[in-house]
């Protein structure tokens, strides 16, 4: 292998624009079949996260209430899964737990569609089968985090990660998309039978990945704690997680709590009102409600790509601060806002601005921490991201019964805007975080910001 800097050089475009460097990752064989099944997964998240809500305004004639209450039931399996999930991730078989997360998810839209189908579908199927599906994804999605560094050698990481966000946004495109035009075209119970189909196809890219053997920094720990019982390990390896978050790099304990913030006063409202902001704010109906999905991933698509084609940034840290109060301040306008055009100009500019702030956020935390944690670290950052939103969500959906959806939509932003600018402005180590450390992560855990 030869020296950094050799890397670099060949890593950098050479005349702007699109490159070798913008692809690069998907050189890698198992991480083009990682990507592609992360891809068809995200598809069946998108078309997920529309079609229980639109299931509720449209087929049940549900109040604001209910549509926070489904996306809670979506999001809460989180906070009881994932850092269980995270700890067998650093453990266990990790093919055997994407199985297990593509066969839930794939029973919980068929069964959905089923009674749809049979015409005994009511408010509380909905949120039991929306709580079905979330603990296919809560088992999925720390497991699919945490091996993009591990096929994929550190200095392509922030490519990897920008790649395979650039799969999951074209995802949050074409799955409102496909859900709308199913229901247009098949009903609602169409467009849970499509999940059903997608999610089994998905499991054709898991079947010949390999997946590397775990960093030998693992040892060690479970031969300390091998003689204590099942559930005292499961508790010391989880609190091993929180410890390096918590108590060993500050800079990393400052992203979660801007991402954690975010899931709550951004996230959350997000999928929760902006059907019902469409409907009756812009009057639009499903499927041009689903297009303002499909408009915010033009936006991230083209900001995945300009991230994809940059080796490395020196003060990342900085930059994605900024997308917290430019992105706050897009929320405002889209919650203030009654023209479907001036709608969608803000759709593209937060997808813009999004695509930077969710690749920065991994890139900086998966490049600063240890192999060895790796899963526990992408647990807790499940939690924080997908285990948030629900929260979010269900206060969204209160919120919008007390003013409006689009009045808590526009506060919401308001509020991350300014609480992101304060941290912008106090935390001069954030500012000055790199993409990439100058030593490796495994080598500097107790390390500041490198």
């Amino acid at each position: 292998m030869t020296g950094r800097g050799a890397r670099t050089r060949s890593a950098r475009p050479a005349g702007g624009g699109l490159s070798l460097q913008t692809f690069a990752a998907f050189q890698l064989r198992d991480f083009r079949l990682l990507w592609l099944n992360n891809f068809s997964y995200a598809l069946v998240q998108g078309i997920l996260r529309f079609a229980f809500p639109w299931l509720l305004i449209e087929a049940l004639l549900a109040r604001d209430f209910f549509l926070g209450a489904v996306s809670f039931a979506l999001g809460v399996p989180v906070l009881f899964l994932a850092l269980p999930v995270g700890v067998l991730s650093d453990r266990w078989d990790r093919r055997m737990l994407m199985f297990v997360s593509q066969f839930v998810v794939l029973a919980a839209s068929l069964l959905t569609a089923v009674l749809i189908w049979m015409g005994v579908m009511t408010v509380a199927w909905a949120m039991v089968m929306a709580l079905f599906a979330g603990v296919g994804i809560a088992v999925g999605q720390p497991v699919r985090q945490a091996l993009i560094p591990a096929v994929v050698p550190s200095e392509r990481l922030m490519n990897a990660i920008t790649l395979n966000s650039l799969g999951q946004n074209v995802s949050q495109i074409a799955g409102p998309a496909l859900g709308g035009a199913a229901i247009a075209l098949w009903g609602i119970g169409g467009s849970f039978g499509l999940q059903a189909i997608l999610v089994g196809a998905g499991v054709l890219f898991i079947i010949p990945l390999r997946i590397p053997s775990r960093p030998p920094a693992a040892a060690p720990v479970e031969v300390a704690v091998a003689s204590r019982s099942p559930l005292r390990v499961m508790l010391h390896d989880i609190f091993e997680g929180f410890r390096f978050i918590v108590f060993k790099n500050a800079q990393i304990r400052v992203l979660f709590i801007l991402l954690l913030l975010s899931a709550l006063v951004i996230m959350g409202p997000w999928q929760t009102l902006l059907p019902r902001i469409g409907q009756e704010q812009l009057g639009q109906g499903a499927f041009w409600t689903s297009m303002l999905f499909a408009f915010m991933g033009v936006g991230t698509i083209v900001s995945s790509l300009i991230l994809a084609s940059i080796p490395r940034i020196a003060n990342a840290g900085g930059w994605f601060s900024s997308t917290l109060v430019i992105g706050g301040s897009l929320a405002v306008g889209i919650g203030l806002s009654d023209s479907y055009p001036l709608t969608v100009l803000f759709m593209v500019l937060s997808g813009f601005n999004a695509g930077f702030f969710m690749n920065l956020n991994l890139t900086l935390i998966q490049s600063h921490t240890p192999g060895d944690v790796m899963g526990r670290v992408m647990a807790i950052y499940t939690l924080m991201l997908q285990g948030g939103s629900p929260f979010g969500g269900l206060l969204a959906g209160v919120g919008a019964e007390w003013i409006t959806a689009g009045g808590w939509f526009a506060l919401c932003g308001g509020a991350i805007a300014a609480v992101a600018l304060v941290f912008l402005i106090t935390q001069p180590g954030l500012r000055r975080m790199p993409s990439h450390p100058e030593t490796p992560a495994a080598a500097s855990a107790d390390a500041g910001s490198g």
